[in-house]
């Protein structure tokens, strides 16, 4: 009995669902979601933070994990069959319905994990696309905008987040990019936490962790320290980019600070200004 034989033999008795499946789609799915993964790789060889590039690529390698058994259903439907101690015999007389209905139960929940992959793998081509920035500017600024919408929509749904305006004569951090908590201004105090939760400075925006990074004092000198973020800490001065890892880097003021790398369009954006003329803000 040829495989081909026993295919149809399957679409008519096997009361099988998602037939089309193996017919016209396990492959494009199959080569979608491969290359889902591999723009996803190219996008993230930029980063330096190791725990996102983590998490992207187990989420992109999804799709390819869900799609493979249906590929692999659809070309050796043999060899597949014999996971589940089926053996086509040398003819359709020869299989019982029992066994075909069988058959026919599992080739239909391996073809629904396919389509769940095929589906998967369209939301990871879009953010490999967008953590990329391959995406045209437009879409970049509908994506920010579309963000910062949504954002204004929690703030009247639950109230503003709670912001520190103390004016300091160690100057202050005015948010210059960000969908939360954009032109917000925060005075510098010693041990200052900026992070999400449970911070002197609160921004909600999704790349900034808990405890992001802190702001320490020592003899009217301010420095920024980084806790250990998800997406990391940088500094942008006289076109240089500095990275700020666990020891503590000096600020100066014009200095651009950004929660996330400087190079992704949802990092936030600091700036370091001096305390206004005469204490008032």
């Amino acid at each position: 009995m040829t495989e081909y034989e026993l295919w149809r033999y399957l679409e008519t008795y096997a009361q099988m669902s998602n037939t089309w499946w193996y017919s016209v789609a396990v492959l494009p799915a199959t080569i979608i979601s491969g290359s889902a993964y591999f723009l996803m790789w190219l996008a993230l060889r930029r980063t330096r933070q190791l725990p996102k590039m983590f998490l992207w690529l187990c989420v992109s390698s999804l799709p390819v994990m869900l799609v493979l058994p249906s590929f692999y259903v659809s070309v050796d439907l043999t060899g597949a069959l014999a996971y589940i101690e089926f053996a086509p015999p040398a003819s359709a007389q020869q299989i019982s319905r029992a066994a075909a209905i069988q058959v026919g139960v599992y080739l239909s929940q391996v073809a629904t994990l396919g389509i769940i992959g095929a589906s998967l793998a369209f939301v990871v081509l879009i953010a490999a696309i967008l953590v990329g920035g391959y995406a045209p500017p437009q879409v970049i600024q509908t994506v920010q905008s579309m963000t910062q919408s949504l954002s204004k929509a929690m703030t009247r749904a639950f109230g503003p987040p709670r912001v520190n305006r103390v004016i300091s004569k160690h100057g202050s951090l005015t948010v210059t990019r960000g969908a939360a908590q954009q032109n917000a201004k925060f005075g510098v105090t010693p041990g200052a936490i900026i992070g999400k939760t449970n911070a002197t400075i609160v921004i909600t925006d999704p790349v900034v962790s808990r405890r992001h990074a802190r702001l320490d004092v020592q003899n009217d000198t301010v420095f920024l320290i980084d806790l250990g973020s998800t997406n990391g800490t940088f500094i942008k001065r006289d076109n240089r980019e500095i990275e700020v890892n666990g020891s503590p880097v000096e600020l100066r003021y014009g200095d651009r600070i950004y929660l996330g790398a400087p190079s992704e369009v949802e990092s936030v954006e600091l700036v370091y200004e001096p305390p206004p003329a005469g204490g008032q803000p």
